[in-house]
């Protein structure tokens, strides 16, 4: 049994060829799985965003908080990418 409100995929582009697959929740929020197996989701507000990344022999997931302000600079092309999603 689902508790709280039901999230799902409202609209998507598979640019999966070249980068990723974008997506649109129903709840506002913006997301691209990267061919690099990286997440990133923008909050439907639109200023803050999730980096999700695999690190480590575990392949653990390693979880970050930025703003489109602030970002580490190795993740420009992929936050543009984003911004056109």
């Amino acid at each position: 049994m689902i508790t709280g409100a039901d999230v799902w995929v409202k609209r998507w582009v598979d640019y999966s060829s070249k980068y990723g697959l974008g997506y649109l929740l129903n709840n506002g929020y913006t997301g691209v799985f990267f061919n690099d197996s990286t997440k990133i989701l923008l909050e439907a507000k639109g200023s803050k965003f999730i980096y999700v990344e695999r690190k480590g022999p575990e392949k653990q997931d390693v979880i970050a908080e930025y703003t489109l302000l602030n970002y580490p600079k190795d993740l420009q092309k992929k936050v543009t990418l984003l911004q056109h999603f």
